[in-house]
């Protein structure tokens, strides 16, 4: 006889889920750090790579710049050795300009201020002005403008042709008009020499020297031996009485003439040499 199986019981394993009415599903929230991860990777892939590159390579370049000129500079350097003169001298010998720059002789290629160099050589009596430069690889380079002499100044100087007043060694030697006057009145007393040289030079006679003495009084010296006495006033007007008198009435009797007084204001008073 067959046995009786029991009623088999079947489990529904399936999962049920319960929705209220009108529910929505649930969605799970993301974690903070996922949410951190994801705005860093957006702000990366935002920066300007490129740029960020370019602006730490310039950065860099700029810092080593200094350095790398100095390095530069340092293998480019050398010492004057030599003297290079770039104008022709008549006053100034080229072994005593030499010698006056060889304090510089030795001395660094970029490192040397050239305008202490340029000082030195204006201290000599006879240079007006220089202009000095480099030459690469140890050349130092001179250009000189001499003084033009114009006149002996208070015997123991000279006045250029600008009227400037320097010292040289030995200026009396020199032929020159003679010239003296108070101290910071050298330019007037050329220009007045100038002025009475050219008419004096129309009448055959030249000018030895001329003086301005402290208290404003001008005097003459010609050539021939005639001190002319102008006094302080009126100067040109008496200078013209001078020259008209002589022209007509002195010149044939000069060698007899020691001296004329201008200062009169109708006529000259004349000195007469002792026979």
């Amino acid at each position: 006889m067959k046995g009786i199986l029991p009623p088999l019981c079947v489990r529904d394993t399936r999962a049920k889920t319960t929705r209220q009415r009108g529910a929505s599903p649930m969605v799970e929230e993301p974690s903070a750090l996922r949410l951190g991860l994801r705005m860093a990777s957006s702000a990366v892939q935002r920066v300007p790579w490129g740029q960020v590159a370019l602006g730490i390579v310039v950065a860099l370049a700029a810092a080593m710049l200094p350095w790398a000129v100095g390095q530069g500079v340092q293998l480019l350097d050398r010492d004057f050795s030599s003297l290079q003169v770039q104008s022709d001298l008549t006053r100034v010998t080229e072994p005593a300009l030499e010698s006056h720059l060889e304090p510089f002789i030795g001395t660094s290629y970029f490192a040397t201020d050239l305008s202490r160099v340029k000082d030195q050589i204006e201290m000599l009596p006879w240079v007006k002005s220089a202009a000095v430069g480099r030459e690469w690889p140890g050349t130092l380079t001179v250009s000189v403008r001499e003084h033009e002499p114009a006149a002996l100044w208070n015997d123991r100087a000279l006045l250029s042709a600008e009227g400037e007043v320097f010292r040289p060694a030995s200026p009396a030697a020199l032929d020159l008009p003679r010239l003296s006057g108070p101290a910071g009145h050298s330019q007037k007393v050329l220009e007045r020499t100038r002025a009475f040289r050219s008419q004096l030079m129309a009448l055959g006679v030249r000018l030895e020297s001329v003086s301005l003495e402290a208290r404003g009084a001008w005097e003459l010296l010609l050539d021939n031996g005639i001190r002319v006495s102008l006094g302080r006033d009126r100067v040109r007007e008496r200078f013209e009485r001078f020259m008209t008198v002589y022209e007509s009435r002195l010149a044939p009797v000069a060698p007899d003439i020691t001296g004329v007084d201008a200062r009169y204001g109708n006529g000259v008073a004349v000195r007469w040499r002792d026979t």
